[in-house]
């Protein structure tokens, strides 16, 4: 089995984050009680920018793919707060720790997680509010230029650790690559030295056999035999080439895709099957035409076990999500009301899952309507359908 990258554990990262900001806020709440006499309006708008921003920092974890959002927000509210603190200059004590914080946080997930152009972006804007904020906020004294360079500091070292963990993250994926590639090539290995040279064993033989018995009533039966041999070892052979090199196994126009789907079904009067127009101009992977072979047979073969009493049995194959993916779907009406369907000791479902899943794709199987059964399976298709083809169904039979 294909090891999968486990996330990292967070828990205690998230704990962490929870225990600084809170203990900053409440640091800055507590100098602001021993204090006598209101709060100036500045602190009250620096203290309350510092929530949210605590908020939205830890908010990026819940939400990880609206980091941008998030640290975009984050920017704004805090030049905001500056240029209110310009342009008013409210009476107040140099504070924000918790503000910058946060920010910084909030720039180290997007250098860790956004693309390069964005991350870049984002870094920069961070880095000039963060350097910025002090001297906005409370003037050009020496001591707000101080909190200057370091909340400048803080902005560099959230840069740092925010490219180290995405420089982790590409080598664990590189890691990953290369452990596919192993096993993958260790598959072909097995694959050619025992299976190929098992049937090339058995087509030898075949052969042998049409040669002597050349004469007699089963020489017919040899030959399709033999063929059958034949056209097993090339498949064998092009898998073995694809495991060896998947270039290989990039995208090509297979004319046969209707002819498979078709041949899956055979001479079965009671399924319908229903094909996109253009079905054969799609651009498909061999191994996704094996993929769609193996679906419809596998679920025609569970219909005809489980469900003998179905009046209408419906195998549908179009292009799906604006052309992106090909939808599989096989239903039949044969779930008698309040039964459940089950296949006990049976693999055929788990056997598709795994060589959907291994093309990044997604199978649904279980009741649909009051009576029906269905099978749906969708394989990603990255380079879509031709200019030719139409994504409108067609009946076929």
């Amino acid at each position: 089995m294909l090891p999968t990258a486990a996330p990292p554990p967070v828990r205690g990262l998230v704990i962490a984050e929870v225990v600084v900001l809170a203990g900053l806020n409440i640091e800055q709440l507590v100098r602001r009680l021993i204090v006598p006499g209101p709060a100036p309006a500045g602190e009250v708008l620096y203290f309350a920018s510092g929530l949210l921003l605590g908020v939205l920092a830890l908010l990026r974890r819940r939400f990880p793919a609206r980091t941008a959002a998030l640290t975009t927000s984050g920017i704004a509210l805090s030049l905001v707060c500056s240029a209110a603190g310009f342009l008013s200059r409210p009476a107040a004590e140099v504070s924000g720790d918790t503000e910058a914080v946060a920010l910084a946080v909030l720039v180290g997930a997007a250098c860790h997680r956004l693309p390069r152009g964005h991350a870049a972006v984002l870094a920069v804007l961070g880095g000039l509010t963060m350097a910025g904020a002090p001297v906005l906020r409370f003037g050009g004294t020496s001591t707000t230029l101080t909190v200057a360079v370091v909340w400048a500091l803080l902005w560099g070292c959230s840069v740092i650790v925010g490219l180290i963990l995405r420089d982790g993250d590409a080598r664990r994926e590189a890691a990953l690559a290369a452990t596919r590639d192993r096993e993958r090539l260790a598959l072909a290995r097995e694959l050619h030295d025992l299976v190929a040279h098992h049937i090339t064993g058995v087509v030898v033989r075949t052969q042998a056999a049409g040669v002597v018995l050349a004469d007699g009533p089963e020489h017919d039966l040899i030959k399709e035999i033999e063929q059958a041999g034949a056209e097993a070892l090339g498949a064998v052979r092009r898998l073995v080439m694809m495991l060896r090199s998947p270039e290989l196994a990039s995208q090509v126009t297979v004319g046969g895709l209707v002819e498979t789907i078709e041949a899956a079904v055979g001479d079965d009067e009671g399924v319908t099957v229903l094909l996109a127009d253009g079905l054969e101009d799609l651009a498909v992977a061999p191994e996704t035409v094996s993929t769609v072979h193996r679906v419809v047979l596998e679920s025609l073969n569970n219909v005809r076990r489980h469900a003998p009493d179905a009046r209408r049995v419906t195998v549908v194959v179009e292009p799906a999500d604006d052309r992106r993916c090909l939808r599989v779907e096989v239903g039949n009406d044969g779930l008698r009301p309040g039964r459940v369907r089950r296949s006990p000791g049976g693999y055929g479902l788990i056997g598709m899952a795994e060589r959907i899943s291994a093309l990044d794709g997604t199978l649904t199987a279980g009741g649909h309507g009051e009576r029906g059964w269905r099978v749906l399976a969708e394989l990603p298709l990255p380079g879509g359908v031709s200019a030719t083809a139409a994504p409108e169904r067609g009946s076929a039979r």
